[in-house]
């Protein structure tokens, strides 16, 4: 299986942690040269160094940032020919106590986020023969739940977003969205360190255990090699079932 991605200049967001850090740490595997971003600094420093990485501290929402980091990662890997975006952020709280703040911060990283890097990135994969974005959504996006109004509502935006860029870069550049449930993660850490909340979310899906980082990692994998040659513009729950789409 080794060595899917040789040959590949990609680059990941949220990668200091959780879904970002194993879908870097895979990549690699396959042979990717990676340029890592996350806000985390030292943390993406200390992933970029262990895989042979470019590491840049980066806040996605902050466009000015984005625009500098990814035309440097461009010029260091020379070229860029896929991303992941990883960056991500969750909130759970009812719509009567939701700052307007924390609504506006989900929105600014895990939608305008993955704008941001699209767009600055967008120079660097029309220059590609062929080339893929993922965006990492969430099963939030599919079937909201009660407490996840501006988080639902940022992952829905970003899976519909990347349909609608899917039309407009076709045929060279594919586009298409993962949308992870319950995954072990620092994110969801509150659930499952809780063993009535872990054994609840189990039991509401069809594999009968939570996700592992792995699970989106070998997602995001599949989109980004011509394993996924004719797929553009869909999403794909990494759910173990809980979604039924």
């Amino acid at each position: 299986m080794a060595g899917k991605l040789v040959g590949r200049r990609i680059l990941v967001t949220g990668a200091a942690s959780g879904m970002g850090r194993e879908i870097a740490g895979l990549f690699a595997q396959e042979g990717a040269s990676l340029a890592l971003l996350d806000r985390n600094e030292p943390g993406v420093a200390e992933v970029a160094g262990s895989l042979g990485a470019a590491g840049y501290g980066c806040d996605v929402a902050d466009r000015e940032q984005v625009n500098g980091v990814v035309a440097q990662a461009g010029e260091v890997l020379g070229g860029i020919d896929g991303l992941v975006n990883a960056a991500g952020i969750l909130h759970i709280t009812p719509i009567d106590d939701l700052d307007p703040q924390s609504w506006d911060r989900m929105l600014a990283v895990n939608l305008t986020g993955g704008f941001n890097v699209v767009k600055a990135a967008l120079p660097f994969l029309r220059r590609a023969d062929s080339a893929t974005i993922v965006n990492i959504a969430s099963v939030s996006a599919l079937m909201p739940m009660a407490g996840t109004a501006g988080y639902s509502a940022s992952k829905a935006g970003l899976a519909m977003f990347t349909k609608a860029i899917a039309f407009d870069l076709g045929p060279r550049i594919r586009a298409n969205t993962i949308c992870p449930g319950v995954i072990r993660t620092e994110m969801t850490r509150y659930l499952w360190e809780n063993p009535e909340h872990s054994q609840h979310a189990t039991d509401r899906v069809a594999l009968k255990r939570l996700g592992e980082p792995g699970d989106v990692a070998r997602a995001a994998l599949f989109f980004s090699t011509e394993d996924s040659g004719f797929t553009t513009g869909t999403e794909l729950p990494v759910d173990g079932g809980f979604s039924w789409r």
